[in-house]
Formats: C-alpha cells, sequence, structure tokens
C-alpha cells in the first residue's frame, strides 16, 4: 500500500529504455556478412552496411566510404571489392572465430586456408573462399593500419572480393 500522501506507481507504464548499442564483436559480425553477402553486387554494400547499424561518410577516395559505429571502424570502398573493419575491442582469435564461421555459412565448401597463392604462410594469412563468379580473400590483422599479425586484443578483418 502507498504510504500517505505519495501516489501509487501501480499500473504505471514503464520507461523507455535506450536501446543497447550493439557490441563490437555484433557489428563486426554484421559488417563483414554484408560485404561477402554482395560481394556480386557491391553497388548495394553501402545500403546493407546502414541496415546493419553502421554510419556511413564519404571517404578520401571516390567510391569509398568511411564506416563507423560503437567500438568499430572501417572502409567500403566498394568498385575496389575492399572492405575493412577494425576494433579495440575485439580480440584477434574472436574475429578469426567469426570470420571462419561466415565463410562456412555464407560458402560451405567453398573454403581453402590462407592466401590464395601463397597458402598459409601465417595465421593471419585467414581463408580463401572460392564463391562462384569470384575468388576472396578474408584475411586478418591487429586494429591500426600496421597490418601485422599481433594479438593484442584487437583486431581487423579484411576482404578483397
Amino acid at each position: 500500500m502507498a504510504a500517505q500522501g505519495k501516489s501509487s506507481q501501480i499500473g504505471a507504464p514503464e520507461p523507455a529504455l535506450e536501446p543497447e548499442a550493439p557490441a563490437p564483436a555484433e557489428l563486426m559480425r554484421a559488417a563483414t556478412e554484408a560485404c561477402l553477402r554482395n560481394y556480386r553486387t557491391p553497388d548495394d554494400i553501402p545500403g546493407a552496411l546502414e541496415a546493419a547499424g553502421l554510419t556511413l561518410a564519404p571517404g578520401m577516395d571516390a567510391d569509398s566510404y568511411d564506416v563507423s559505429g560503437p567500438g568499430l571502424w572501417g572502409i567500403a570502398a566498394p568498385s575496389e571489392l575492399y572492405c575493412t573493419f577494425q576494433s579495440r575491442d575485439l580480440p584477434l582469435a574472436d574475429a578469426k572465430a567469426m570470420g571462419t564461421d561466415l565463410a562456412n555459412t555464407l560458402f560451405p565448401g567453398m573454403i581453402q586456408e590462407g592466401h590464395p597463392e601463397r597458402g598459409m604462410g601465417s595465421p593471419c594469412d585467414g581463408l580463401s573462399i572460392f564463391a562462384p563468379q569470384s575468388l576472396i580473400w578474408l584475411h586478418y590483422a591487429q586494429a591500426g593500419n600496421s597490418g601485422e599479425c599481433v594479438d593484442d586484443g584487437s583486431s581487423a578483418i579484411i576482404l578483397n572480393m
């Protein structure tokens, strides 16, 4: 029973909660999937990235986009058939597991470990995906511009389609 002089909140609607921002891992997966699903229709990549909850801004090069979301940044260059997404909050092992899972889900039976020409020279050489009418190289690095395969708690997924 409500105390005297105070109104009861029984039956009052709950205040609306702000939706929780997706975790960097969810965004990395959604962004990578958007590029992989649209490798044959690159003009659809920007819309697919926006539908995944990412923000796009014009990039430094023609037909490129700076991509961002909570804990994630990257570049999409549809005319170059290139996407890269990075996070300081997603360990390299998690990014590699995510990339392998996505590749096996979207392209079952079309995956080979390693670089398309050199094979597996480093753990970050990733996967060659022998997709219909295209060869996709999905590989990894630490976040930043070094391209190094260093496990520092960050990661980058790079797609050459």
